[in-house]
């Protein structure tokens, strides 16, 4: 095991990824792609090292993730098993009570093979920004999203060099010429040159590759690696590139200049989406970065577990083939934070029927009287028949004291218990609506019917 301190000084330990473990128990019991595809389920506790919880419990130091793990023969079969996990997450969210979930292309990081999935809901307590778009409501991370950068007088073409890492192992530089005001997307990189990891060269080991210090390549420097460029530059008629010591050299042209002969280098989209660039969807749109919180997330993971873990089925024709994976995370507790920030309100927590701590708050007034005991217990009885979560509050306070703790509570539905109320009716309190009404307690619904 992998020891170390946290930043609060506290000595913890570094468990494996839970993809290392999943792949190690497939493989364990995998006897031929005819047992493939297989999913499967775990919930586990988890811990980041955080020294306080940020954005409310948003952040907690211990948290609950509900994962799943799928393996396929193919890439075509993962891609099917990562939809499955989508539908997954977005019914499971729905039955939280979750509303206005939408799902976003995101950047899945050094975890994914490709682009991820993201399940949002919009809120200002989120800490995801994402990028959304003004007219058709297009929305995604900026590494993934594309977008239309606007126009720029006097563009200047950079040239950034990249080390890709490919199917196959073998490492090799390639380089992009992008315009000085965007940045390029490792992500569209990727995506674009089929790598399985991108990583920017170092600046030291540019003259040796070269000739030239960083900040000083251009596309004609690039001739002995492969030279891509973004479609904002390939537009480009007439820029300038900069060139060392002599500063920027003007009126450079694909088609080339004098002494440099033309370039027709591989072309695609590889700058990142920002704030205020036109909608890569629609023609109309600009994007503006919006707040949301991330509730789930899918991944299509590929080989990069399985081939190093020797997870591996034999082909139709007898070759052995690493298994292609995917895998989904649901923030099941950041679910419930989620919830409890969307719908309190000043009086405190609202909870949708089927969440939060009960389905009914039992107020019962004047608990120290004897009739109000045997009235309780009955009460109780009679609720919890019909499979009634009951929360009962029979404390020896004050009637507004009860009052306001359920309101802070927030469950959908308090009923009164008071010794006034002689006939067997009971008071009903809509937490949402603040309705009162007055009912026989036998006709209190049971809790599906309010789902």
């Amino acid at each position: 095991m992998l020891t170390t301190r946290s930043r609060s000084g506290e000595e913890m330990c570094l468990a494996p990824t839970s993809e290392e473990i999943a792949a190690a128990t497939v493989r364990d019991h995998l006897r031929s792609r005819r047992d493939l595809p297989v999913r499967l389920y775990l919930s586990t506790s988890k811990f980041r090292d955080e020294l306080s919880p940020r954005g409310g419990l948003m952040r907690g130091r211990e948290f609950v993730m509900g994962d799943a793990y799928t393996f396929d023969t193919d890439p075509e079969g993962m891609r099917t098993s990562a939809g499955f996990l989508n539908d997954a997450c977005r019914a499971a969210l729905l039955g939280m009570g979750l509303t206005g979930v939408f799902q976003a292309v995101a950047d899945g990081g050094s975890i994914a093979a490709g682009p991820s999935t993201e399940h949002l809901v919009l809120g200002g307590s989120g800490q995801s920004h994402i990028l959304a778009c003004d007219h058709c409501g297009h929305r995604g991370d900026g590494a993934v999203i594309s977008a239309r950068p606007p126009a720029c007088d006097d563009p200047v073409i950079n040239v950034i060099a990249f080390a890709l890492t490919h199917p196959d192992g073998s490492t090799l530089p390639a380089a992009v010429a992008i315009r000085s005001d965007l940045h390029v997307s490792p992500r569209k990189l990727a995506a674009a040159t089929g790598a399985t990891h991108v990583e920017l060269l170092d600046a030291d080991t540019l003259p040796a590759l070269f000739g030239k210090q960083a900040g000083t390549l251009t596309p004609w420097d690039c001739s002995h690696v492969t030279l891509y460029r973004d479609t904002s530059a390939a537009r480009l008629d007439d820029f300038s590139v900069s060139d060392g010591a002599d500063g920027l050299r003007p009126h450079m042209s694909w088609a080339g200049a004098p002494g440099m002969p033309a370039l027709n280098p591989h072309t695609a989209e590889l700058h990142r989406a920002a704030e205020d660039m036109g909608c890569g969807r629609c023609d109309e749109g600009r994007y503006h970065t919006v707040r949301a919180v991330e509730v789930a997330h899918v991944f299509e993971l590929g080989t990069q577990y399985s081939a190093p873990l020797n997870l591996t089925v034999p082909d139709p024709h007898g070759a052995r083939r690493p298994v292609h994976m995917a895998c989904s995370g649901i923030g099941i507790t950041r679910c419930l934070q989620t919830l409890a920030d969307l719908h309190r309100d000043r009086h405190g927590l609202r909870w949708k029927p089927g969440t939060g701590p009960a389905d009914l708050h039992l107020i019962v007034l004047r608990a120290d009287l004897p009739e109000m005991r045997q009235r309780t217990d009955q009460a109780i009885r009679q609720l919890q028949h019909n499979g009634t979560r009951l929360l009962v509050d029979d404390r020896h306070e004050a009637a507004g004291e009860k009052f306001a703790y359920a309101q802070l509570i927030g469950t959908p539905r308090a009923v009164v218990l008071s010794p006034q109320q002689t006939d067997g009716r009971v008071e009903v309190i809509d937490r949402w609506t603040g309705r009162h009404a007055t009912t026989p307690l036998e006709r209190i619904p049971a809790p599906e019917d309010y789902r």
